[in-house]
């Protein structure tokens, strides 16, 4: 038998993200609160048999097994629905406790975890051991699912961090560590580092507990009411307020010329929340790079002169992920703005003033890299921040001047160096797939990456 030490048994990065969440609080009475909330749900189904039959061979939950056998389409409502039914009134399985953790946060995102979590908590607490299955190991392998593929697919769903929410999962699985470790040694206590990991890594990309703004934005909706229309409701959270200024830049880019305001709107919620550079060693951050997919897609639509489209790809990249650290989009967004024509060629100095501003609250940003080693900013990015962004000669920075190069001056130096090799093969190709496709007027810039077939 194990005995019980005394300590915390938690490892040391579950005591990191305690002592990250819980400054001023106890996280395991906290854990202990939210569990009380599901006092319903940890009644014994009877007397005699406190956690009931196993439920192995009982229509509903043959049910939840078929739904969460599905590839895609899931019915989570339904999966909740039987999920109660049977932890009320037939069985205290922890088989049915994870499906139902994982229906509430593929349908709730992170207080759909929480609140999950919390029963589970309970459940471990007022049962113990003896919570269904009765095998030890496979009992163990139910827990440890929580920590699987599945689950963390889901999680991913959600990236923004709500303070609330993290705390309460944070708390609920120290005590289900607690309460795991006190298990005798022939009960198989299951291990959740795998989901701790992910908790971690999930918090650094949104810019810690700090963070005013969650740093990493997903373009998957956030769980709401069934009402059609979007309502401005009363922000709680930063993931509340990222929420809204999306609804609310899509409602000003839909008005004539209201591109600048929807895109200032975003930008000034994603940087000026910013009070900080994101954790690096080395120059290298913790931070995931954008999709390959979204780096050829800007190429492309360069390459096909597609202006309009470019603004509006370039501008989504910025609100998803943490994209808004990745300053290529800054260049393509200048670049598209420049050859539009009006209105958008007015704009142009927004981009880089702004910008500017950023980089010199934030020095050395356009010098770190994503966790693969690709940087923030490729080397016709620097280049260009170089020459035109943070040019200050006679007081022009500020006013936008500084950045009206000539065809043969200031783009010349942007077309040097590796980066631009590798941006410029691509938009070649890309030009050979492009039926009909007219090459910009060929500046000292682009005749380094030459259009035409030679």
């Amino acid at each position: 038998m194990r005995k019980n030490t005394g300590k915390t048994p938690m490892s040391e990065l579950l005591q990191k993200l305690t002592r990250s969440c819980f400054v001023d609080r106890d996280a395991l009475d906290v854990a202990r609160t939210q569990a009380a909330l599901w006092q319903t749900w940890l009644l014994p189904v009877t007397a005699n048999t406190p956690v009931g039959e196993d439920p192995g061979y009982h229509d509903d939950f043959l049910r939840i097994r078929d739904e969460m056998n599905k590839l895609s389409g899931a019915d989570t409502d339904l999966i909740c629905q039987l999920a109660e039914s049977l932890l009320l009134t037939q069985a205290k399985d922890v088989r049915i406790a994870t499906y139902y953790i994982w229906a509430r946060l593929h349908r709730d995102g992170e207080r759909g975890l929480a609140e999950g979590l919390a029963l589970l908590t309970g459940l471990v607490e007022r049962f113990g051991t003896q919570l269904l299955p009765s095998r030890p190991a496979s009992r163990k392998m139910a827990l440890e699912w929580l920590a699987g593929e599945k689950m963390l697919d889901s999680l991913a769903r959600y990236p923004e961090v709500a303070k609330e929410d993290f705390a309460n999962i944070v708390a609920a699985l120290s005590q289900l560590t607690v309460s795991f470790t006190a298990w005798p040694e022939d009960q198989h206590s299951p291990s959740l580092m795998l989901l701790i990991n992910a908790l971690e890594s999930r918090l650094a990309q949104s810019g810690g507990m700090n963070a005013v703004v969650p740093q990493n934005s997903s373009s998957v909706p956030a769980p709401s009411s069934p009402v059609d229309a979007p309502q401005v409701q009363t922000i709680t959270s930063g993931r509340d307020l990222l929420d809204q200024a999306k609804v609310l830049a899509r409602y000003l880019n839909e008005q004539p010329q209201g591109w600048l305001s929807a895109h200032r709107l975003m930008k000034t919620l994603r940087w000026d929340t910013v009070h900080e550079l994101p954790p690096d060693v080395d120059g290298k951050t913790r931070l995931a790079p954008p999709r390959t997919e979204s780096r050829n897609q800007l190429k492309r639509l360069y390459a096909q002169q597609n202006w309009t489209e470019l603004l509006e790809q370039a501008d989504l990249m910025f609100s998803t992920g943490v994209s808004h650290f990745w300053l290529d989009i800054q260049w393509y967004l200048h670049q598209a703005l420049t050859k539009a024509g009006a209105p958008w060629d007015r704009w142009t100095a927004v981009i880089r003033q702004d910008l500017a501003l950023l980089l010199e609250r934030l020095p050395g940003l356009e010098n770190l890299a994503w966790n693969d080693d690709t940087p923030f900013a490729d080397e016709v990015t620097r280049n260009w921040i170089a020459q035109q962004v943070m040019m200050r000669e006679d007081g022009a920075w500020l006013a936008g001047k500084a950045a009206v190069p000539t065809d043969d001056a200031t783009n010349d130096v942007l077309a040097l160096g590796a980066g631009s090799t590798g941006r410029w093969q691509t938009v070649r190709a890309w030009k050979r797939l492009w039926a009909g496709y007219r090459p910009v007027r060929a500046s000292p810039r682009h005749a380094s990456a030459c259009y035409c077939d030679c």
